[in-house]
């Protein structure tokens, strides 16, 4: 059957208007709440970011998104640009469902895994924070368009036109990206890291297309941090012009009680569940996608399938899960005594990680977020939805489990899509009650 992504979107959609009914039935005010104007409707940031439609002005919150609202629907109040936020984070939210299909077929073999990583991807809790009118909606789009060019570059030892324009869109999404939201410092580490991981693990396997790596991906590097920098000058510039302060942004979080510091407790006690699993998964699957570069281009290392309670440690006790997995793996590698373990092979589509840059991108975007908010934030504001509200975390697991045997990540995926299933009804109920949800 030919590969059709409005058809495979479908029932993608299907599946989140299928909880989001559910939640509505057990509680109708989530309805009138997603479509009044009233002023008691304005959750969290909502208020901020309407605010800045009527009244443009500099601040912790980046002007695209408002500008945006305020051209496209020209609202006369607050109450207005709130509504308009929200319907206009719910088409874009439904436009980065085909997008995402697009650019994980262009890349992942498996298209039982596209589609399920695409369902996870689209039920998973924090989506509701791109349906209820903040960056996310937006972002996700941009960053998914982001994503697709580079992925269209092809390593070459000269730059054709086509690829010319294609880095010509790159900087330009990187700009319009670095006025979405935080964007920056982010970027910067996260191409950076992309760029230096290729060029390692591929000088350790001898390459001969090492050099034209290196061009290739070191100019979109350059180009990337560019266009990111243009964004964020452009809108710093605003900022002095208006307060005399070139970095408000930055500074204005700090009254937000974000503070640089080491607070190891966030490591052992979780504050919440999610917000436990959002500093551990980008860690476990840059270690894992580590191991994989090592298996296939250094020592062959054995991979061994968690057994179900180790599941469950991974997403109710990260810290354990390392421990007694990590053990696990030891013997698995250095021990003769490892018959009583299910060892995993990788497949062929587990060379393909060790070139790809979106990959690599993707996986240290949603790391560096983690990083920053930990050593920045007590509180762990916006974490979760930071890592689970947007792509990037969600196409990097994409291509780990495209390394190993399909019909095992399948299952875990299907079980994974039902628990967020159930939690994104409960976010939903959540949002009704005013209760802060990421």
């Amino acid at each position: 059957m030919k590969f059709n992504i409005f058809v495979l979107s479908f029932p993608i959609v299907l599946g989140f208007t299928l909880c989001t009914v559910i939640a509505i039935l057990s509680n109708p005010h989530i309805f009138t709440s997603f479509f009044s104007n009233s002023p008691a409707k304005l959750f969290y940031d909502i208020e901020h970011y309407s605010n800045l439609v009527i009244h443009p002005t500099c601040n912790a919150f980046y002007p695209l998104w408002p500008w945006l609202i305020s051209k496209l629907e020209r609202p006369q109040t607050v109450n207005d640009a709130a509504f308009y936020f929200r319907i206009i984070g719910s088409l874009l939210s439904l436009i980065s469902i085909p997008q995402f299909i697009l650019l994980l077929k262009q890349n992942i073999k498996s298209y039982k895994i596209i589609f399920l990583i695409v369902i996870l991807y689209v039920v998973n809790p924090l989506s509701v924070f791109r349906m209820i009118g903040y960056t996310e909606g937006i972002f996700s789009v941009l960053s998914l368009i982001f994503l697709f060019l580079i992925s269209n570059l092809k390593i070459t030892s000269k730059i054709s036109i086509k690829q010319l324009l294609i880095l010509v869109s790159i900087f330009i999404l990187a700009f319009l990206l670095s006025l979405t939201r935080p964007f920056l410092i982010q970027v910067i580490f996260s191409s950076i890291l992309a760029l230096s991981s290729i060029l390692l693990i591929n000088k350790f396997k001898n390459s001969d297309n090492l050099k034209n790596y290196f061009k290739t991906y070191g100019i979109t590097t350059l180009i990337i941090c560019l266009g990111a920098l243009v964004g964020y000058c452009a809108y710093g510039y605003s900022c002095l012009q208006s307060r005399g302060d070139f970095f408000a942004p930055f500074h204005d979080q700090k009254s937000w009680g974000k503070q640089l510091g080491i607070y190891p407790q966030l490591f052992l006690i979780p504050l919440t569940s999610a917000d436990f699993t959002a500093i551990y998964l980008p860690a476990i699957a840059l270690i894992l996608s580590w191991l994989i570069c090592i298996s296939i281009s250094i020592r062959k290392m054995i991979f061994i399938a968690p057994k179900i309670w180790q599941w469950i440690l991974l997403f109710a006790y990260p810290p354990a899960f390392l421990a007694f997995y990590g053990a696990d793996f030891k013997k698995a590698n250095f021990s003769d005594k490892s018959n009583d373990l299910q060892v995993l092979n990788l497949t062929q589509s587990a060379n393909k990680i060790s070139t790809s840059y979106i990959f690599w991108f993707c996986i240290y975007f949603a790391l560096i977020h983690s990083i920053i908010i930990v050593f920045s934030d007590q509180k762990l504001t916006s974490l979760r939805r930071f890592i689970f509200g947007t792509p990037y975390f969600f196409v990097a697991i994409a291509y780990i489990s495209n390394c190993f045997p399909t019909r095992k990540v399948s299952q875990l995926l299907i079980l994974l899509i039902v628990v967020s299933s159930i939690w994104l009804v409960k976010y939903w109920l959540d949002y009704a009650n005013n209760v802060w949800i990421g």
